[in-house]
């Protein structure tokens, strides 16, 4: 007999954490976006008014699923209140965006639809205090989808895609040799002309993978990267208060578990790039970096640490690079990685208030076309 049991306090969330990622590694949802300490630590900074709403499943004692939503009122065109479910590590101001890729619902693997038809019914029928789920940075891929876009069908909701972005992901061979010749003839040529001026300067890699180390390497990499951003009049992410202070708070916990790496590239003393990656699951992730303005030896200082620390992925035996969100033709596609597409998609329940937003958004939609329209 399967058992749902709603989550709505910080006190309830931080018990299930002995069980949490176990479960997440039995599932095919298994990402860091989605491990305790991630959720935990984003809640931490950006719970403020939301609302816990976590469901999990049980079957006897065994937890075999979590739903980790949460709560909360959005406007839509600035009159139209609606109550929103949507996923924890989601939602926020476009200035504080965390990016966390990869989000879903943790499901014991063979068992997805069945919980999920569980939880479905819990939320229609007894936990109904919402108007709309909006589930952001899904794998369009992943299992959940197509069994919940069947549930909207049998529970009389409606089903739309909001936007649809793709990751970049690059297979790691099992040699060095192997990679240059998978990546781009620029990208090849730019790192082994740098790595000779690296070389002939002094150049020094540091890999930071203990918590002494990290203060003074993070304080590197938010100088380099907002240096950069700021000579081209932008902020840049390290500009957020809770960006910044989500990844200080996130560090003690994952640096232990070898699950976050910092590089830093000096030549003659002088600090070129940092790289900020997660490690998780036999997979490197590229997340931030930072660079020095033009104007040194190495004419490509973001490629080169790059190259250094899949080099060091390579002979620990990891498999993938994942590049996360990106444009398929932008500066990451010289790595000639995989695309993967990730969806934003929403749930909505049947009611007046849902006819006039799918009025009121397609004279949006008419009005934006007509713009576009007029410019051309």
């Amino acid at each position: 007999m399967l058992r749902v049991e709603k989550i709505a306090t910080r006190k309830e969330f931080e018990l299930l954490e002995p069980e949490w990622d176990a479960l997440l590694t039995r599932s095919a949802a298994n990402a860091i976006t989605l491990t305790y300490d991630w959720l935990s630590t984003w809640w931490e900074v950006f719970g403020g008014d939301r609302e816990l709403n976590i469901l999990t499943v049980r079957d006897g004692q065994e937890l075999v699923g979590i739903a980790p939503l949460l709560k909360r009122t959005v406007q839509h065109f600035g009159v139209l209140a609606f109550r929103r479910l949507e996923f924890v590590a989601s939602g926020e101001d476009e200035a504080d965006e965390i990016c966390s890729e990869y989000l879903d619902f943790i499901l014991e693997r063979g068992r997805e639809t069945e919980v999920l038809g569980i939880m479905i019914q819990y939320l229609t029928d007894q936990d109904s205090d919402w108007d709309e789920i909006v589930l952001t940075d899904v794998l369009e891929g992943s299992p959940s989808l197509p069994i919940l876009k069947g549930l909207c069908e049998t529970n009389s909701l409606g089903w739309s895609i909001l936007r649809s972005q793709v990751c970049i992901s690059l297979p790691l061979p099992d040699t060095w040799d192997g990679f240059l010749k998978g990546i781009s003839s620029s990208y090849r040529h730019r790192i082994i002309k740098d790595g000779r001026a690296a070389a002939a300067g002094n150049a020094e890699f540091i890999v930071i993978d203990k918590l002494v180390d990290f203060p003074a390497g993070f304080d590197a990499l938010v100088r380099l990267h907002q240096s950069r951003w700021l000579e081209k009049g932008l902020p840049g992410v390290f500009a957020s208060e809770k960006f910044t202070r989500f990844h200080r708070l996130l560090a003690p916990k994952l640096l232990p578990k070898g699950r976050l790496r910092l590089f830093l590239l000096k030549m003659d003393g002088e600090e070129l790039a940092a790289l900020y990656d997660f490690v998780y699951d036999k997979k490197v992730l590229y997340y931030q970096s930072g660079l020095k303005p033009a104007g040194t030896a190495v004419h490509s200082p973001g490629i080169l640490i790059r190259s250094y620390a899949m080099d060091l992925a390579i002979k620990e035996g990891l498999t993938e690079c994942d590049f996360m969100k990106g444009d398929p033709a932008g500066y990451k596609s010289g790595w000639r990685g995989e695309l993967k597409g990730i969806l934003q998609v929403r749930l909505a329940r049947a009611q007046s208030k849902e006819a006039i937003y799918n009025t009121t958004s397609k004279v949006v939609a008419g009005l934006r076309s007509l713009k576009r329209a007029v410019v051309s």
